[in-house]
């Protein structure tokens, strides 16, 4: 199901009042063949520049960089997984619709519903969407240093 998506941003014109910017259609993007993303805004620098003129949405091809943010809106497909991966970065996650699960290294298995959250920090995990019926998910990447756990960097995966 690959979706559209309406993204309005905003900024300041020359006497420092807010305007919109842009009020346009972005369109998702096939992640896994079972898996659409749709990537909404990104940044590479902290702190960000809200007076940067690049589109935020072209700054990023997969995950948030180690200095920036990634947003995205996600589909998964009924009955599919996106792989064992780990990113370096703080991810929030919420479920808009549907049902997913989030299936550690160690096997635990956390079930999330509809306005459910879900606070990703480094870890090696994947996604599983069990039912018959599409989920959709909201995420925010923020870029973090490397995971040290027992002296060993735990690198990204993705």
């Amino acid at each position: 199901m690959k979706h559209q998506a309406r993204r309005i941003v905003t900024s300041h014109d020359s006497e420092g009042s807010s305007v919109v910017l842009s009020d346009s259609i972005v369109e998702a993007f096939e992640a896994s063949p079972t898996t659409f993303a749709t990537r909404l805004w990104a940044t590479d620098t902290f702190p960000s520049d809200n007076t940067d003129p690049r589109d935020g949405a072209e700054l990023i091809e997969t995950f948030a960089t180690a200095d920036g943010t990634a947003f995205y809106i996600v589909d998964w497909a009924p009955n599919s997984e996106f792989p064992f991966h780990r990113t370096q970065s703080l991810d929030y996650g919420v479920v808009i619709s549907g049902q997913l699960e989030a299936v550690m290294d160690s096997g635990e298995v956390a079930v999330l519903t509809s306005g459910d959250t879900i606070i990703q920090r480094g870890t090696m995990h994947l996604w599983r969407n069990s039912t018959d019926q599409w989920a959709r998910t909201v995420f925010v990447l923020v870029g973090t240093s490397p995971v040290i756990v027992g002296g060993q960097s735990l690198e990204a995966t993705m």
